[in-house]
Formats: structure tokens, C-alpha cells, sequence
């Protein structure tokens, strides 16, 4: 089992005309930046809202996750992988050296792919800087991750690692109720600079909690291409924090689905800036 090279990233196929008759829709018009910050009736604005979820996090962690992705065959495919995240923000909220945040992912199954992993630092001013090392190969180069998945399956590096509030542009639509729990509904349109794979995404949020429960995906030809949810019930409290211990993306082109469960979690546990450090990839 292999991952996808990274200098082909995976894109869903839209040459069938019967699918992009069923999905391809015309996208709504785009607000005003006026109408983006104006509030609703209870005052709250869409940034303020998203803010909160992102704010919902700690300042580090290292976790373990399994994934399990599948077709419509039911044919599945299993990878695990551990995750260390830290925020390189200071007391102000501002970026230490040009330097948001900083995300490690390595595989620890199947054994063809243990050991291997790729590095993301997210930059304040410029693009992020990704790195990856195979352990096939031995060595570890600078790629560009955008639309790549994780492991073949339905999430990409995107979908999985913890974005910055500076990375879109936050519309808020009428409230909802979904999967019977009422909810904000936020439409987010990346910026240029976040070199996002998605031209706009809708979430829906808890009211009570600062959790997504389910985000649509809108593909960069406009294509509504894949769908998260994240089970109310399935949210777990670590220290203040809620946490998704399951959440399922599905695409809707290829109707194959991604499940990513969370079997292990530390909060704030000490990691050093080297943790970091493109050349600790090589680091069993």
C-alpha cells in the first residue's frame, strides 16, 4: 500500500456529463465584505463564530489516529498515523518569526509506509513550507501538498490539518437545525494566499459548543465534491476542549468514503521546537 505520488495530487474525475449535470450548480452570489462583518440578530458575525471554533484547541498535542477508507464495494483499506500540532503564536496572538503553526504527521502502519511522514509549517507572510519523507526512499524533500490525500483516501492534508482564522473570508447564512441540534451555518472562501484546493465551504456549528458538525465542500471549478460529518454524540471534553473522536468524509463524485477515529490524545504535552525540524523526519 502505497500513498499517491505527491506531485500528482488525486482530483476527482468531471468528464462523466451525467455527474456534472447532478452536481455542478451555480454558486450563489458572493456577499459583500460589508455584509460578512455585519451581525445577525444576536449580534455574533460569521468570523466571530468560526473564531471561536478555532479558538477551540489547544496550544499543542499529539494524537493518535486510525483511518479507514472504503468504496462502494465496501473494499477497505486501513492506515494509522500519529499527529504533533503546535501553535508558534505569541502572548499577543501573533506569529513568532513569520511562523503560525507547525503540524507532523507520521505513518505507523501499514509496515511499508512506517516511518515515513510529512511536515507542514504554516507561514504568516508567505506560503506554507511542506515537507515529506519517504521512508522507501530515505530522504526528505520539499513538495507541494495541495489536493493531496492522506493515504489514498477521502481527506486531503487540508481537511486534516488545524487552519488559521487569517486563511478565508467568513459569511454567515440563516441558522439551521441539523442532525437535531440547532446550529450557526458559515460560508468560508479561502483566500489566494491559503493556496486552498476548494473555492468555498459551508459548516454548520453547534450553538452550545464550538464544534463543526458537518462542512460541504465546493471543488475550484465549483463542484460540490465532498461532505464531513462529525457526530454530536461522538464529540468528547479534554480539558475544556471538545474534540471530534470520529468523523466520516464522503466525496460525492466517486461516492467512496474516509472514516478518521482518534484512539489516543495528549494535551499540551511538552514538544520542542526540533520536533519541527525538517531533518527529524528522518528520525525513527
Amino acid at each position: 500500500m502505497r500513498p499517491l505520488p505527491v506531485s500528482r495530487p488525486r482530483r476527482p474525475s468531471f468528464h462523466v456529463p451525467i455527474l456534472l449535470s447532478i452536481l455542478l450548480s451555480p454558486l450563489p452570489p458572493t456577499p459583500s465584505r460589508a455584509a460578512e462583518d455585519a451581525p445577525a440578530g444576536d449580534g455574533k458575525t460569521a468570523r466571530e463564530i468560526y473564531e471561536k471554533v478555532l479558538d477551540n484547541r489547544f496550544e499543542r498535542f499529539r494524537q493518535s489516529a486510525r483511518l479507514v477508507s472504503g468504496n462502494r464495494a465496501d473494499n477497505a483499506q486501513e492506515s494509522r498515523m500519529t499527529v504533533l500540532w503546535k501553535s508558534f503564536r505569541d502572548a499577543a496572538d501573533e506569529p513568532v518569526r513569520g511562523v503560525y503553526s507547525k503540524t507532523l504527521v507520521r505513518y505507523t502502519h501499514p509496515f511499508d509506509l512506517r516511518h515515513s511522514g510529512y511536515l507542514v509549517i504554516n507561514n504568516a507572510e508567505r506560503k506554507d513550507d511542506q515537507f515529506v519523507y519517504l521512508n522507501s526512499r530515505r530522504r526528505v524533500r520539499r513538495v507541494n501538498l495541495r489536493g493531496e490525500a492522506v493515504m489514498g483516501s477521502d481527506f486531503s492534508f487540508e481537511d486534516v490539518i488545524p487552519r488559521e482564522i487569517e486563511d478565508a473570508r467568513y459569511d454567515r447564512l440563516p441558522d439551521e437545525v441539523h442532525d437535531g441540534v440547532p446550529s450557526y451555518v458559515i460560508e468560508i472562501t479561502p483566500s489566494p494566499a491559503s493556496n486552498s484546493e476548494y473555492s468555498k465551504l459551508r459548516s454548520w456549528i453547534d450553538k452550545q459548543r464550538p464544534i463543526v458538525l458537518r462542512t460541504l465542500y465546493w471543488d475550484e471549478n465549483g463542484v460540490q465534491n465532498k461532505e464531513l460529518k462529525a457526530p454530536a454524540a461522538e464529540f468528547r471534553e479534554h480539558a475544556g476542549v471538545w474534540l471530534p473522536m470520529r468523523t466520516e468524509m464522503r466525496n460525492l463524485v466517486t461516492e467512496s468514503w474516509s472514516r478518521l477515529l482518534i484512539e489516543d490524545f495528549e494535551a499540551n504535552p511538552p514538544l520542542e521546537d526540533g520536533e519541527f525540524d525538517p531533518r527529524r523526519l528522518e528520525s525513527h
